[in-house]
């Protein structure tokens, strides 16, 4: 097993044969912990979409629409990106559409692969065991914030190598798996200073910040099929 992290989406063109590989999509603030809150909440299927128009066309369906851009939510859309605005009653047994800055973007950029992962430290050891199960090579799929890298996402993708022994990694996941390493798990400290936690903290959504950071409390693995996110 292989396993290479991309640091921003901008790197992405150069993975080679990703139609034989596994793709784990990381926005920890706050994405792909919002994706695997809602389906563990019982959502039948989340659609991501990268446009906000596109996002608008579903509500014009009768279809429950989330979204954000620069971490606000979007004006007339049902829900933001916070994980604690899905609530189990609002949408079990219901299909959720999603747009976001930087994650959304990234599970369509990743469609191609054999696999699409949606990862956060809130399901982080149900994904390392879906993925030793697969026994495919990985890639490490950091949405980063606009673009650059950023340090929540970099550090999932070392906790997740870490749970991956005996696998091959390329020296992006060497340097995320030293970083998690040296934070001694304490997530919200290293976070403090990261350009991205400011952002969120200035909006008053530490609260999100300190539930995306904790670790297994969920035992599902949601994944991309056939155009929709549900649980594997």
């Amino acid at each position: 097993m292989k396993i290479e992290t991309i640091l921003s989406p901008l790197l992405f063109k150069h993975i080679d044969s990703i139609e034989k590989k596994i793709v784990v999509v990381i926005d920890i603030l706050r994405a792909t912990s919002t994706i695997t809150t809602i389906i563990d909440h019982g959502a039948k299927a989340l659609i991501a979409v990268v446009d906000e128009a596109n996002a608008l066309k579903y509500k014009n369906e009768d279809y429950l629409i989330g979204g954000e851009r620069n971490g606000e939510t979007i004006s007339g859309f049902d829900f933001g990106n916070s994980p604690f605005h899905y609530k189990k009653n609002l949408v079990k047994d219901k299909t959720i559409v999603l747009t976001t800055t930087n994650g959304t973007k990234c599970i369509e950029i990743s469609s191609n692969a054999s696999d699409v992962v949606i990862g956060s430290f809130l399901n982080l050891s149900a994904v390392a065991n879906y993925l030793k199960n697969k026994d495919k090579d990985i890639v490490l799929f950091c949405a980063g914030w606009k673009d650059k890298v950023n340090l929540e996402d970099s550090l999932f993708a070392g906790a997740l190598a870490q749970k991956l022994t005996n696998a091959e990694l390329d020296d992006s996941t060497l340097l995320c798996l030293d970083a998690f390493e040296m934070s001694g798990k304490n997530l919200i400290k290293t976070l403090q200073k990261s350009n991205h936690f400011q952002r969120l903290e200035r909006k008053g959504v530490i609260r999100d910040i300190e539930y995306c950071c904790e670790l297994d409390t969920i035992n599902i693995v949601p994944i991309l099929k056939d155009g929709l996110i549900v649980k594997s």
